[in-house]
């Protein structure tokens, strides 16, 4: 019975993951220069690394807060797939359509962090 629980746990984390990696209708555009473009996916990086230690690490998370965290990195890793894309093109500046859950990640993201 509890091998069950497993298996179907393991399914539903698979299946958000897939729901979490796609973008929903875009609202936002959003345009950063090639240096900003660059300041981003650097938070990004740091930001996916420092959540991802927690979630793998033995810290006492709830498994609420680790699913939080899981959902939050795709939703920047779907930011940091479009920026890629876009600055692949080349050019000095960039216009990146995001949907509501990557607008907000954004702009979080450009919050200066505690200490800086």
């Amino acid at each position: 019975m509890k091998e069950t629980y497993i298996k179907d746990m393991e399914f539903l984390i698979r299946e958000l993951h897939k729901e979490w990696g796609r973008s929903k209708s875009e609202r936002k555009s959003v345009a950063l220069s090639l240096n900003d473009a660059e300041v981003l996916r650097k938070k990004i990086a740091e930001s996916i690394e420092k959540q991802q230690k927690i979630i793998d690490g033995d810290n006492d998370i709830e498994f609420k807060q680790s699913i939080k965290m899981s959902k939050d990195n795709f939703v920047m890793l779907r930011i940091a797939k479009k920026l890629s894309k876009k600055m692949k093109r080349g050019g000095n500046t960039f216009i990146i359509d995001l949907d509501n859950e990557e607008y907000r990640k954004y702009t979080n993201l450009l919050e200066p962090e505690e200490g800086d």
